[in-house]
Formats: C-alpha cells, sequence, structure tokens
C-alpha cells in the first residue's frame, strides 16, 4: 500500500517536471553565443507550415510588454531537421474546404470545364483552380480554404460571376508564402 502511493507520487511528480526538462535548454542569460539574442518583441504569430520562415528568428524578436532577453541555442542539425520538415510539410494535403464553380457531365463538359478554368485563372490568379474528371464528371474547383468561413466569404466574392457555385469538403494544399 505504501509503495503504491510512493509510486503515484513519483508518477505526478515525473509528469509535473517533465516540461522543466524540455526547457531546460533555453536560457535567460545575456550572451551571445550564435548572434540571435534579442529583446522579445513584436512576436508573430503564424502557422510553422510556412515554407521559408525560421522560427526561431520568430521567437527572438522584440515584443510589446516583454522586457526579458530571450537565448536561443541550436545546432545546425536541429535546424536543417525543422526545414526538411517544413518543406516536407508544406508538400502535403490537409482538410479543408473549396469552391465548385463547375459539375456536368455532357458531352461538350469537358470543354466547357476547360474553359472555365482558365477564365477564371485570369479573372483571379492569386486563387488556386484545380480541373477533376470524377468519372462521369468534369469538376472545376477554385481556392484552398482552411475554414468554412473563410469558404463562405469567397463563395460571396465569385457569386456574381459563378451564382451556380458551392462550398465542398476537399483535401487542399497549404498556403504559399
Amino acid at each position: 500500500m505504501k509503495t503504491d502511493k510512493q509510486l503515484r507520487f513519483f508518477m505526478v511528480a515525473f509528469v509535473l517536471l517533465l516540461p522543466l526538462a524540455a526547457f531546460s535548454q533555453m536560457s535567460l542569460f545575456n550572451s551571445n553565443e550564435r548572434g540571435i539574442d534579442s529583446i522579445a518583441q513584436n512576436i508573430e504569430i503564424l502557422d510553422s507550415a510556412y515554407l521559408n520562415r525560421n522560427i526561431i528568428d520568430l521567437v527572438t524578436r522584440p515584443s510589446i510588454g516583454f522586457r526579458g532577453h530571450i537565448r536561443l541555442s541550436q545546432t545546425p542539425a536541429v535546424e536543417n531537421a525543422l526545414q526538411g520538415y517544413i518543406s516536407n510539410a508544406s508538400k502535403r494535403n490537409i482538410p479543408g474546404y473549396r469552391i465548385r464553380i463547375f459539375f456536368d457531365n455532357q458531352q461538350n463538359a469537358r470543354r466547357q470545364s476547360e474553359e472555365l478554368l482558365k477564365e477564371f485563372q485570369e479573372e483571379f490568379p492569386g486563387i488556386g483552380a484545380y480541373w477533376t474528371y470524377d468519372n462521369p464528371y468534369f469538376k472545376v474547383t477554385v481556392g484552398d480554404l482552411r475554414t468554412k468561413s473563410e469558404a463562405m466569404k469567397m463563395l460571396l466574392m465569385i457569386g456574381d460571376k459563378y451564382p451556380a457555385a458551392f462550398i465542398v469538403k476537399d483535401n487542399i494544399n497549404f498556403p504559399v508564402l
């Protein structure tokens, strides 16, 4: 009975002290080992999936209301591993939403869908447009939207030009900076 209580105590202590071990490599002293010391102000909150963004630089930027210094030390191997993870993540798909502006299976549907795709790309060059054939339908979907509210905004934006457009759940590409 006594050993069971001791075991629980050590397990709880381990779980509570584990986060401290994770941050033990971070030092709050003002040395300049790699030249990345700075006053942490204006930290931007960004999605780590964005390619060519250095998270360490974002953390060490000056921030409003914070007067301390943050010093992060990392080996080049850690930096390379992080960049590799980010570049591989940007090639994967995530669940999200798109707007379907064309969906048909008539004899001339292929030609119509290709024309509509080209027209959309000319009118909205910054928005991704995708042409697919899912037997027997030709489809044109647009956008890479993470939330349904983003999809609703885009639907309102293009709704005048494409009144039959509707929102569909789809796997989307990571947004590109």
